[in-house]
């Protein structure tokens, strides 16, 4: 129930931290120009982190090269050869999964 109630209250709080910024930046007012492009990439650099983290570490050491750089290299062989998010995620998933099968 402690669990339940820590995870309500994180999605509470998270929930009004984004509706402050809304109602602080909302109405008539622009933001200047290097803000707007400074929140365009917010987003994409968090995910870079996150992949990167995954990629290069696994439990707070370095993670050895395998399975999991081989079946990246693939998706992003394969998000530039198809530029579609689909097949990248299906070829990216597979070649971990008969990588992982095979024991690497």
């Amino acid at each position: 129930m402690i669990l339940l109630l820590a995870f309500l209250l994180a999605g509470i709080g998270t929930y009004l931290i984004r509706l402050s910024g809304i109602m602080l930046l909302g109405g008539e007012r622009e933001l200047p120009e290097a803000v707007t492009k400074t929140l365009r990439l917010i987003a994409p650099a968090a995910l870079a982190a996150i992949i990167a983290n995954s990629l290069l570490l696994d439990g707070g050491q370095w993670r050895e090269f395998g399975a999991w750089q081989i079946a990246a290299l693939v998706a992003v062989g394969v998000a530039l050869w198809k530029r579609s998010m689909g097949w990248t995620l299906v070829a990216g998933a597979g070649a971990f999964a008969v990588l992982i099968l095979v024991g690497l």
